[in-house]
Protein backbone atom coordinates (compact mmCIF):
# COMPACT_ATOMS: atom_id res chain seq x y z
CA UNK A 1 0.00 0.00 0.00
CA UNK A 2 2.82 1.86 0.93
CA UNK A 3 4.57 1.15 -2.34
CA UNK A 4 1.50 1.94 -4.63
CA UNK A 5 0.92 5.63 -2.92
CA UNK A 6 4.60 6.51 -3.38
CA UNK A 7 4.55 5.28 -6.87
CA UNK A 8 1.16 7.04 -7.83
CA UNK A 9 2.43 10.16 -6.35
CA UNK A 10 5.79 10.08 -8.27
CA UNK A 11 3.64 9.80 -11.13
CA UNK A 12 1.72 13.10 -10.62
CA UNK A 13 4.55 14.63 -9.39
CA UNK A 14 6.33 13.55 -12.96
CA UNK A 15 3.31 15.15 -15.24
CA UNK A 16 2.73 18.05 -13.22
CA UNK A 17 6.82 18.69 -13.71
CA UNK A 18 6.64 18.00 -17.43
CA UNK A 19 2.99 20.22 -17.33
CA UNK A 20 5.41 23.34 -16.16
CA UNK A 21 7.61 22.70 -18.33
CA UNK A 22 5.64 23.02 -21.33
CA UNK A 23 3.93 26.02 -19.86
CA UNK A 24 7.11 27.69 -18.93
CA UNK A 25 8.38 26.54 -22.50
CA UNK A 26 5.34 28.70 -23.66
CA UNK A 27 5.77 31.35 -21.71
CA UNK A 28 8.83 31.75 -23.13
CA UNK A 29 7.82 31.69 -26.46
CA UNK A 30 5.76 33.94 -25.52
CA UNK A 31 8.09 36.47 -24.41
CA UNK A 32 10.08 36.25 -27.54
CA UNK A 33 7.09 36.72 -29.66
CA UNK A 34 5.97 39.89 -27.82
CA UNK A 35 9.68 41.01 -27.41
CA UNK A 36 9.50 40.72 -31.28
CA UNK A 37 6.57 42.84 -31.85
CA UNK A 38 8.08 45.22 -29.64
CA UNK A 39 10.88 45.49 -31.86
CA UNK A 40 8.96 45.54 -34.64
CA UNK A 41 6.26 48.19 -33.19
CA UNK A 42 9.71 50.23 -32.04
CA UNK A 43 10.75 50.27 -35.86
CA UNK A 44 7.35 51.94 -36.94
CA UNK A 45 7.23 54.15 -34.32
CA UNK A 46 10.98 55.03 -35.81
CA UNK A 47 9.47 54.84 -39.23
CA UNK A 48 6.86 57.57 -38.57
CA UNK A 49 8.81 59.53 -36.14
CA UNK A 50 11.42 59.96 -39.31
CA UNK A 51 8.25 60.55 -40.96
CA UNK A 52 7.08 63.59 -38.91
CA UNK A 53 10.09 64.58 -38.71
CA UNK A 54 10.12 64.85 -42.80
CA UNK A 55 7.01 66.34 -42.86
CA UNK A 56 8.06 69.20 -40.42
CA UNK A 57 10.95 70.04 -42.59
CA UNK A 58 8.77 70.25 -45.47
CA UNK A 59 6.56 72.13 -43.89
CA UNK A 60 9.37 74.65 -42.59
CA UNK A 61 10.13 74.78 -45.60
CA UNK A 62 6.83 75.35 -47.55
CA UNK A 63 6.42 78.33 -44.52
CA UNK A 64 9.97 79.84 -45.76
CA UNK A 65 9.01 79.62 -49.69
CA UNK A 66 5.52 80.97 -49.08
CA UNK A 67 7.35 84.02 -47.09
CA UNK A 68 9.43 84.56 -49.47
CA UNK A 69 6.43 84.81 -52.37
CA UNK A 70 5.03 86.93 -50.13
CA UNK A 71 8.32 89.09 -50.70
CA UNK A 72 8.49 89.06 -53.91
CA UNK A 73 5.01 90.25 -54.29
CA UNK A 74 5.39 93.01 -52.10
CA UNK A 75 8.44 93.98 -54.11
CA UNK A 76 6.76 93.58 -57.38
CA UNK A 77 4.00 95.61 -56.20
CA UNK A 78 6.52 98.24 -54.99
CA UNK A 79 8.51 97.75 -58.78
CA UNK A 80 4.58 98.40 -60.45
CA UNK A 81 4.22 101.27 -57.90
CA UNK A 82 7.53 102.83 -58.90
CA UNK A 83 7.00 102.41 -62.84
CA UNK A 84 3.98 103.67 -62.49
CA UNK A 85 4.90 106.87 -60.80
CA UNK A 86 7.55 107.17 -63.72
CA UNK A 87 5.23 106.88 -66.34
CA UNK A 88 3.00 109.58 -64.48
CA UNK A 89 6.11 111.78 -64.14
CA UNK A 90 7.28 111.21 -68.12
CA UNK A 91 3.22 111.99 -69.08
CA UNK A 92 3.48 115.52 -67.10
CA UNK A 93 7.14 115.73 -68.77
CA UNK A 94 5.59 115.24 -72.22
CA UNK A 95 2.73 117.18 -71.57
CA UNK A 96 5.44 119.87 -70.52
CA UNK A 97 7.28 119.71 -73.72
CA UNK A 98 4.39 119.60 -75.84
CA UNK A 99 3.28 123.35 -74.56
CA UNK A 100 6.67 124.51 -74.66
CA UNK A 101 7.44 123.11 -78.27
CA UNK A 102 3.90 124.82 -78.99
CA UNK A 103 4.97 127.74 -77.69
CA UNK A 104 8.37 127.72 -79.43
CA UNK A 105 6.53 127.05 -82.73
CA UNK A 106 4.34 129.64 -82.35
CA UNK A 107 7.50 132.41 -81.97
CA UNK A 108 8.91 130.85 -84.89
CA UNK A 109 6.18 131.38 -86.92
CA UNK A 110 5.81 134.89 -85.32
CA UNK A 111 9.41 135.42 -86.62
CA UNK A 112 9.08 133.71 -89.74
CA UNK A 113 5.52 135.58 -90.70
CA UNK A 114 7.83 138.66 -90.38
CA UNK A 115 10.17 137.06 -92.54
CA UNK A 116 7.84 136.19 -94.90
CA UNK A 117 8.85 132.55 -94.34
CA UNK A 118 6.37 129.57 -93.78
CA UNK A 119 5.68 128.37 -90.57
CA UNK A 120 6.69 125.03 -88.73
CA UNK A 121 4.57 122.32 -86.97
CA UNK A 122 5.07 121.85 -83.25
CA UNK A 123 5.83 118.34 -84.25
CA UNK A 124 8.61 119.32 -86.37
CA UNK A 125 12.12 117.10 -85.49
CA UNK A 126 14.04 120.30 -86.14
CA UNK A 127 12.48 122.39 -84.36
CA UNK A 128 15.25 123.24 -81.93
CA UNK A 129 17.24 124.38 -85.06
CA UNK A 130 14.55 125.74 -86.39
CA UNK A 131 14.02 127.68 -83.09
CA UNK A 132 17.98 128.72 -83.19
CA UNK A 133 17.16 129.98 -87.03
CA UNK A 134 14.14 131.77 -85.46
CA UNK A 135 16.34 133.53 -82.65
CA UNK A 136 18.56 134.76 -84.80
CA UNK A 137 16.86 136.09 -87.44
CA UNK A 138 15.14 137.82 -84.38
CA UNK A 139 18.55 139.71 -83.12
CA UNK A 140 19.07 140.38 -86.65
CA UNK A 141 16.22 141.96 -87.07
CA UNK A 142 16.13 143.83 -83.47
CA UNK A 143 19.75 145.16 -85.00
CA UNK A 144 18.58 146.17 -88.17
CA UNK A 145 15.84 148.08 -86.63
CA UNK A 146 18.08 149.98 -84.23
CA UNK A 147 20.37 150.94 -87.51
CA UNK A 148 18.11 151.42 -89.86
CA UNK A 149 14.96 152.73 -88.19
CA UNK A 150 13.66 154.39 -91.09
CA UNK A 151 13.17 150.88 -92.84
CA UNK A 152 11.51 148.99 -89.64
CA UNK A 153 8.76 151.31 -89.44
CA UNK A 154 7.86 152.23 -92.87
CA UNK A 155 4.39 150.86 -92.41
CA UNK A 156 3.48 154.00 -90.40
CA UNK A 157 4.58 155.69 -93.90
CA UNK A 158 6.75 158.38 -92.27
CA UNK A 159 7.59 161.16 -94.58
CA UNK A 160 10.14 160.47 -97.08
CA UNK A 161 13.43 161.78 -96.42
CA UNK A 162 15.51 162.58 -99.78
CA UNK A 163 18.44 159.99 -99.05
CA UNK A 164 15.17 157.65 -98.88
CA UNK A 165 13.84 159.18 -102.34
CA UNK A 166 17.78 158.87 -103.53
CA UNK A 167 17.95 155.16 -103.05
CA UNK A 168 14.68 154.92 -104.50
CA UNK A 169 15.92 156.45 -107.57
CA UNK A 170 19.23 154.18 -107.35
CA UNK A 171 16.72 151.16 -107.79
CA UNK A 172 14.66 152.11 -110.17
CA UNK A 173 17.54 153.43 -112.68
CA UNK A 174 19.34 150.07 -112.04
CA UNK A 175 15.82 148.18 -113.23
CA UNK A 176 15.76 150.52 -116.13
CA UNK A 177 18.82 149.41 -117.13
CA UNK A 178 17.80 145.67 -116.57
CA UNK A 179 14.77 146.85 -119.09
CA UNK A 180 16.55 148.33 -121.51
CA UNK A 181 19.14 145.35 -121.47
CA UNK A 182 15.90 142.60 -122.00
CA UNK A 183 14.30 144.82 -124.26
CA UNK A 184 11.28 144.91 -122.31
CA UNK A 185 8.91 147.39 -120.48
CA UNK A 186 8.75 145.22 -117.00
CA UNK A 187 11.95 144.60 -115.05
CA UNK A 188 12.08 142.23 -112.04
CA UNK A 189 14.43 142.53 -108.99
CA UNK A 190 14.88 140.19 -106.50
CA UNK A 191 15.87 141.08 -102.73
CA UNK A 192 19.89 141.16 -103.14
CA UNK A 193 19.94 143.27 -106.26
CA UNK A 194 17.65 145.85 -104.49
CA UNK A 195 19.26 145.43 -101.33
CA UNK A 196 22.73 146.20 -103.10
CA UNK A 197 21.34 149.10 -105.05
CA UNK A 198 19.09 150.96 -102.08
CA UNK A 199 22.46 150.34 -100.08
CA UNK A 200 21.20 147.92 -97.31
CA UNK A 201 23.34 147.05 -94.27
CA UNK A 202 21.50 143.19 -94.90
CA UNK A 203 20.53 141.68 -97.73
CA UNK A 204 17.72 140.55 -95.97
CA UNK A 205 16.52 144.47 -95.65
CA UNK A 206 15.59 144.20 -99.32
CA UNK A 207 12.23 142.28 -98.73
CA UNK A 208 11.53 145.16 -96.18
CA UNK A 209 12.38 147.69 -99.23
CA UNK A 210 10.80 145.76 -101.97
CA UNK A 211 7.53 146.17 -99.81
CA UNK A 212 8.26 149.84 -98.91
CA UNK A 213 8.94 150.45 -103.06
CA UNK A 214 5.39 148.72 -103.95
CA UNK A 215 3.34 151.41 -101.56
CA UNK A 216 4.61 154.06 -102.93
CA UNK A 217 6.12 154.44 -106.10
CA UNK A 218 3.81 154.07 -108.72
CA UNK A 219 3.90 151.08 -111.60
CA UNK A 220 5.95 148.78 -108.61
CA UNK A 221 4.88 145.91 -107.56
CA UNK A 222 5.48 143.28 -104.95
CA UNK A 223 4.75 140.06 -105.88
CA UNK A 224 5.44 136.51 -104.86
CA UNK A 225 8.19 134.04 -107.25
CA UNK A 226 6.58 130.83 -108.80
CA UNK A 227 10.44 129.91 -109.66
CA UNK A 228 12.51 127.97 -106.53
CA UNK A 229 15.74 129.09 -106.01
CA UNK A 230 18.87 128.46 -103.57
CA UNK A 231 17.52 131.01 -101.03
CA UNK A 232 13.55 129.73 -101.09
CA UNK A 233 15.72 126.50 -99.85
CA UNK A 234 17.22 128.22 -97.19
CA UNK A 235 14.06 130.17 -95.97
CA UNK A 236 15.30 134.07 -97.47
CA UNK A 237 13.19 133.95 -101.47
CA UNK A 238 10.09 133.95 -102.36
CA UNK A 239 9.28 137.28 -103.59
CA UNK A 240 10.74 140.19 -106.14
CA UNK A 241 9.19 143.30 -107.64
CA UNK A 242 7.92 144.49 -110.87
CA UNK A 243 8.42 147.84 -112.43
CA UNK A 244 6.27 148.57 -115.20
CA UNK A 245 8.13 151.71 -116.75
CA UNK A 246 4.70 152.14 -119.20
CA UNK A 247 2.85 152.81 -116.03
CA UNK A 248 1.88 156.15 -116.34
CA UNK A 249 2.23 157.72 -112.85
CA UNK A 250 6.18 156.36 -112.84
CA UNK A 251 8.22 158.38 -114.90
CA UNK A 252 6.47 161.22 -114.05
CA UNK A 253 7.48 160.50 -110.42
CA UNK A 254 10.97 159.57 -111.35
CA UNK A 255 11.14 162.54 -112.82
CA UNK A 256 9.90 165.02 -109.87
CA UNK A 257 12.14 163.12 -107.47
CA UNK A 258 14.93 163.81 -109.72
CA UNK A 259 14.27 167.07 -110.11
CA UNK A 260 14.31 167.25 -105.78
CA UNK A 261 17.38 166.00 -105.85
CA UNK A 262 18.65 168.45 -108.33
CA UNK A 263 17.79 171.22 -106.03
CA UNK A 264 18.75 170.23 -102.68
CA UNK A 265 22.36 169.54 -104.26
CA UNK A 266 22.02 165.55 -104.61
CA UNK A 267 22.43 163.79 -107.50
Amino acid sequence: MSDATTSGASSIENISISDLAKHVKSLTDRVDDLEQEVVEKDERIDELEQRVDQLEDYRTEAAKEHAQDRQQLSSLQDTTETIQADVDDLTDVEEKNARVRASVSRLINLVRDYETEESVDDDSSNLVAEASNAGKQLFETVQRSEQNTELVNFREKRAESQQVEDKYLDVLEHAKKVAEANDVMVARLGYREVATHYGCAYKNDGYRVMEEMAERVPGVTYKESRTLSVDDAIGVGGHHIEITFAHPDLAGWMRAHEANAGGNGGR
